[in-house]
């Protein structure tokens, strides 16, 4: 058995029915991992994705829940547990990301990007984190970006979540870390979502320029670095913050 194996260990990775997320939750299920599938509103492409999954030769559930309302984080834990049982690997992925100018923003567009950058890893930490104390194990991790640690313009709410999240993840690291429980960061630098199309290209060669390996990175890059920090051969690694980004930030 590799050190990357996941035969037996349950996760719950949230917006997985497309792009990065799909890419993690394909990537655990080739190494042996039984995985939640979650999307807010899309059945079609959890379903699809659920599927994808499944063909590996490993148990895959789709479950629908907006990861910003704690109720139905509990209730897709629960569904989790008694379908398939319970999650040992919690990847917080889903983010909004919306633009707005801070005199134009309300407090409701705020709170709503806040609501599922910053809650919903909570949500989701707090709901699974019962059960990984009980087992003696568990891995979490949290998916950002990179205009978190650069700015952007028209992005306050987004990069304070995702800044937020980061707190989340080092002061749950040294809370957990007797429990045999890690809490780690990947930050995606660029990352090529465009399914091979060829659409705004001049917006994809500005993306590129800013990237010192001069490509985008993929989706299964970030998938991979998942893959390490939830197995064993990352067992002694957590509080980090990781960048995957093709150099794009250095330092």
């Amino acid at each position: 058995m590799t050190q990357t194996n996941l035969e037996g260990k349950v996760a719950l990775v949230t917006g997985s029915s497309r792009n990065i997320g799909r890419a993690i939750a394909l990537e655990l299920g080739r190494q042996g991992a039984s995985v939640v599938i979650n999307a807010r509103s899309s059945a079609q492409e959890a379903e699809s994705t659920a599927k994808e999954v499944e063909a590996l030769g490993v148990k895959a559930i789709p479950i629908l829940a907006d990861v910003s309302d704690e109720n139905q984080v509990q209730a897709m834990v629960k569904q989790a547990a008694d379908e398939i049982g319970p999650i040992n690997i919690l990847i917080n992925n889903t983010g909004l990301r919306r633009s707005r100018a801070i005199t134009e923003m309300t407090t409701e567009e705020w709170r709503s990007v806040l609501g599922v950058n910053l809650d919903g890893p909570f949500f989701c930490s707090r709901a699974v984190v019962p059960g990984m104390i009980a087992t003696g194990w568990g891995r979490i991790i949290n998916v950002s970006g990179l205009n978190a640690f650069i700015g952007r313009t028209e992005w306050t709410h987004v990069c304070a979540s995702k800044m937020g999240a980061l707190g989340l993840t080092r002061a749950l690291a040294v809370e957990l870390a007797t429990q045999k429980i890690t809490v780690n960061h990947i930050v995606p630098g660029p990352i090529d979502t465009s399914h091979g199309t060829s659409s705004d290209m001049e917006r994809t060669a500005k993306r590129i320029a800013t990237v010192p390996q001069g490509r985008l990175g993929l989706p299964e890059e970030i998938a991979s670095m998942c893959v390490f920090l939830a197995s064993e051969a990352a067992s002694f690694i957590t509080g980090q913050t990781l960048h995957v980004n093709g150099g794009a930030l250095r330092y």
